[in-house]
This record gives C-alpha cells, sequence and structure tokens, in this order.
C-alpha cells in the first residue's frame, strides 16, 4: 500500500499541491533570471579591442620615407583592386574575431598592425580620431576593395587607414572550411596622440 500524500515541513501535502508549488517556483525563478539578465545586459556592449597609434616622439624618418611612397600608390576608395568572385560572402568584426574565422582574423590582424604607422602629416597637425574601413578579401587571398565607412574627419588618417590595408594585401588564402568566395571584414582604426 503507497501513501496518498508526502510529508514535508511538519504537515501533510498531496502530490497535486506539490507539484502545483514545483511549477510555481519553475515559473518565478524563470521570470526572475531573465528579468535580471535583461537589467544587467540592458544596453552594454561586449569589449571591443581596436588598432591603436599611441606616439609621444616624433615617427622615424624611415616611416616618413615609406608614408609618401604608399601616398602615391592609387588609393581611390571606390577603386576594387580585383573584379569581385561571385559565390557565398561573410562580412566580419576585425574587432572581435570569434567562429571559425577566428585564427585568420587573428592573422590578418597581426599582419595589418606590423604597418601600421601615424600619417607624419596628420602627427605634425595633432590630428586625432577613429577611421572605419570595409575591405573585401577573395579566397586566393586577393584584396578585392577597400572603402571608408566612418571617417575620422581627417583626409590624412582615413588614407592612411585604407593604405595599410592594400599595403598587407595580397592576404592567406581562405582555408578550404571558410567555404566562401569573399570575406567583407569591418576594422576600426584609432589613432591617438599621447
Amino acid at each position: 500500500m503507497r501513501p496518498r500524500s508526502l510529508m514535508g515541513f511538519g504537515q501533510m501535502i498531496s502530490k497535486k499541491n506539490l507539484l502545483r508549488f514545483i511549477l510555481a517556483s519553475c515559473a518565478f525563478h524563470m521570470a526572475f533570471l531573465s528579468l535580471a539578465g535583461i537589467l544587467l545586459f540592458a544596453g552594454q556592449s561586449s569589449p571591443v579591442e581596436t588598432f591603436t597609434v599611441r606616439l609621444a616622439d616624433m615617427p622615424n624618418k624611415n616611416a616618413d620615407d615609406s608614408r609618401k611612397e604608399e601616398s602615391q600608390k592609387d588609393l581611390s576608395l571606390d577603386k576594387p583592386t580585383k573584379e569581385q568572385a561571385s559565390g557565398p560572402e561573410e562580412t566580419v568584426d576585425l574587432a572581435n574575431p570569434g567562429g571559425k574565422y577566428r585564427a585568420y582574423l587573428r592573422e590578418l590582424r597581426r599582419r595589418i598592425e606590423s604597418r601600421w604607422a601615424y600619417p607624419q602629416d596628420s602627427f605634425s597637425r595633432n590630428e586625432t580620431g577613429t577611421t572605419v574601413v570595409r575591405f573585401s578579401i577573395q579566397s586566393d587571398g586577393a584584396l578585392a576593395a577597400a572603402a571608408v565607412v566612418s571617417s575620422s574627419g581627417y583626409e590624412s588618417l582615413d588614407r592612411g587607414a585604407v593604405a595599410v590595408v592594400q599595403d598587407a594585401a595580397p592576404y592567406s588564402p581562405f582555408p578550404e572550411t571558410f567555404n566562401l568566395s569573399t570575406l567583407h571584414v569591418l576594422a576600426k582604426f584609432e589613432y591617438e596622440l599621447d
């Protein structure tokens, strides 16, 4: 013979009432956790890494000479350097590498950072700002296009950001697992003077 009720907290509670209590408790806890998550994370974004050039001293002469050579290149922001291939495409943010592109984007970032320098004319005028560049890489690593999508307010800084993306090309070919013809990358270049 099975008992029809359970003992709990010194009183008799039927199975039906116990089940109601458990369901109500689960509903309350789910609502509480949802509300807590909304309140904790409302308006907050994940931390974003940015390229930052901070200079306390004048840039060296060699960097200045390489900048002059780069400024003589065609830096047309609308003219792609190669015709874009057709096929699957994806857009990623260089500041938040994740998923299957993580290793590729880290290598890409290192390649760009190793070539990036403060434009001499902007340095002498104490120009600072943030430029956002969108560039497209084809599966073979060729740079298909590079354009400023958010200006720093200074043409020299904007051209410097586009120039370093162009100078770092060609990039590594995509691994076969990417299954892409083109990867569009958003990169934020932050120019600051200390």
